[in-house]
């Protein structure tokens, strides 16, 4: 594997620092939705067209993560920063099955409302969507000139990757899940995900807190160089690690202890798999996972010194994240042939205990009930069905006993502030965004399920 490294210097760093200002000491909100939320098509179309593109139509890591800029970039992340590869199969997972044409019409119920799928899709800046039923394709749409072959970002979808990898050193008794992450990495001893355990990293259980001008995701954008980082700012993921403190009292979460969404404990975890296996995470990715069932290469963004995001860092195109999921969801009912242990998707996917945990850190409307483990959450629903998530739209859900396997790449503006420690948390219940929970994704999926199913 070959990672293309650079030095950033300080003359570059000088010419972002009016850039850095406005993306890591203002707030959020301000720095990713400046523009207006929804943004119309044509600008979206006049993105990076021209040779060279008009300056305001080019694509930066200043203004990468809003609109209308952030679609070109979410289809072009290996433009924007540095990436390493991931090594498709010689012999991919098959998808048979025939798109359906007539289901753009099926209608589903959503916060009162009654929504048409086409309508859905377009709504929620959907980039592709694709449906499996039973392993054979049932819709699949791609929108806003989004190619079949052209890599996404996977946002935090990442994160259950890294879990899975996580299960799989589980399995071989080469991770111990209740010993101290500082265990296997010891420069962590005394760090708040160090003084964790593996499986409370894995569950989102640290009690963690960042630096307020570093939140835990632009803090981490800027050690990759998704955004500019300012000068004092870490610029490697190792060294972002380190900038946290312990927390207690309201951020300890009191007796019942806390749930914290964050990027720094899935990092800390990709350390001890590095450290344990010998091999980088994009090795073990291939090795583990794509080069068993991917018919495109994969590739994920890193840092300066090749250290991959494994929080967030993951592309590939929509089919290749649809067999990925139906690889997830055959392992589940014991089938290997997808090219994943089933033995390590159980240990994943064991029933979480963490729901009231979960209920007082979850941000997101339309997830009452759910738990949370190994970076994968729990939607407890009846039918064992699980859902990895990621911003701006990112979505995969798997409901094993309907056989349903569904997957949603989107450009979706989300400029919501992420609190620096579970006492900052703040539920997001805004229902102009109901359309982008995960309630209305499986709403929809299960409208699909219904119509094919007739």
């Amino acid at each position: 594997m070959q990672v293309q490294t650079v030095s950033r210097g300080t003359g570059f760093r000088r010419s972002l620092v009016w850039l850095a200002v406005a993306l890591l000491v203002t707030p959020m909100s301000v720095s990713l939705a400046q523009g207006g939320g929804q943004p119309s098509a044509a600008a979206e179309d006049e993105v990076m067209q021209g040779f060279p593109p008009p300056p305001d139509k080019q694509v930066s890591r200043g203004n990468g993560l809003r609109p209308p800029y952030m679609r070109w970039a979410f289809r072009h992340a290996r433009e924007m920063s540095f990436t390493a590869g991931i090594r498709h199969a010689s012999q991919p997972l098959a998808l048979a099955g025939q798109p359906g044409t007539g289901l753009d019409g099926t209608t589903f119920a959503i916060a009162g409302n009654t929504i048409r799928l086409a309508d859905y899709l377009r709504d929620t800046h959907t980039d592709g969507f694709i449906v499996l039923h039973q392993g054979k394709v049932v819709y699949e749409r791609y929108l806003a000139g989004f190619d079949p072959h052209q890599p996404h970002i996977w946002a935090s979808m990442t994160k259950s990757v890294t879990g899975l990898l996580a299960a799989m050193l589980v399995e071989e008794g080469k991770l111990d899940p209740q010993a101290r992450l500082a265990q296997y990495v010891p420069e962590l001893a005394g760090n708040p995900f160090g003084e964790a355990t593996v499986q409370q990293n894995l569950d989102m259980e640290v009690p963690v807190g960042y630096p307020e001008a570093l939140p835990p995701d632009l803090g981490l954008f800027g050690a990759v160089g998704i955004v500019p980082s300012k000068p004092d700012a870490p610029d490697t993921i190792y060294d972002f690690l380190k900038v946290v403190h312990a927390t207690g009292g309201r951020d300890a979460g009191g007796e019942g202890g806390v749930w914290y969404y964050q990027n720094g404990s899935p990092e800390a975890v990709a350390w001890a798999l590095r450290r344990i296996t010998g091999k980088s995470w994009a090795q073990l990715v291939t090795e583990r996972l794509w080069s068993r069932f991917a018919d495109d290469d994969a590739y994920t963004q890193v840092d300066r010194q090749g250290t991959e995001m494994a929080s967030g860092g993951m592309n590939s195109t929509l089919r290749d994240a649809a067999r990925f999921a139906e690889a997830v969801r055959r392992a589940a009912a014991g089938d290997a042939l997808g090219g994943i242990s089933p033995a390590a998707v159980r240990i994943a996917l064991q029933p979480a205990g963490n729901q009231a945990r979960f209920a007082r850190g979850n941000t997101m409307p339309g997830r009452d009930g759910y738990g949370y483990r190994n970076y994968w959450f729990q939607r407890n629903d009846g039918d064992g069905s699980i859902e990895a998530s990621g911003r701006f739209g990112q979505k995969i859900y798997i409901n094993p006993a309907k056989e349903l396997t569904v997957v949603k790449f989107s450009a979706s503006p989300d400029g919501a502030a992420r609190a620096t420690s579970a006492a900052g948390v703040r539920k997001r219940d805004d229902p102009a965004r109901a359309l982008e929970s995960a309630e209305a994704m499986v709403a929809a999926a299960l409208a699909i399920h219904r119509a094919v199913s007739r």
